[in-house]
């Protein structure tokens, strides 16, 4: 009676092990690779349809650099099936010290597939401490959100 008991407890805990580590899933973020980034400088006076005439400022010629922090991202499906992916990255500067996030993302990515693009920081991201997009000197991934879906 108690050999049978304890087979049978020996039995459940491999159940439960095998079901806790069947069950996990790799982590999402490790579908995920940020990198190349560096900043980007433009004339603001490049665009081809300004006008300093009209009452518009929308459309003025200015002299102002455009800035931009670009990076290359890379997004890879390792999953079953289809998912859909939302994706934050954080932007720092030579210390370590963080100075905001972008968000970045891919609609019914197929398994096994792959979405690279560029993205960036722009002068409508907020930074903290009032910080300039010159100040970023890396970018990490910081979390992922994978959602699979049914077809």
């Amino acid at each position: 009676m108690v050999v049978v008991a304890v087979v049978v407890l020996l039995l459940a805990a491999a159940g439960v092990s095998w079901w806790a580590l069947a069950g996990e899933e790799d982590d999402p973020i490790d579908h995920v690779e940020v990198s190349g980034g560096k900043l980007i400088t433009s004339d603001g006076d490049a665009y081809e349809d300004c006008d300093d005439t009209d009452e518009y400022t929308y459309n003025d010629c200015d002299t102002d650099t455009d800035e931009t922090y670009e990076f290359v991202y890379k997004i890879t499906n390792k999953g079953d099936g289809p998912a859909n992916y939302s994706v934050i990255v954080n932007a720092f500067d030579e210390d370590g010290d963080f100075l905001g996030q972008t968000y970045i993302g891919s609609a019914h990515l197929a398994a096994g597939k792959t979405d690279a693009d560029k993205s960036q920081f722009s002068d409508y991201s907020e930074l903290e401490d009032e910080r300039e997009l010159s100040d970023i000197a890396s970018v990490k991934v910081a979390h992922v959100e994978r959602v699979a879906l049914a077809n």
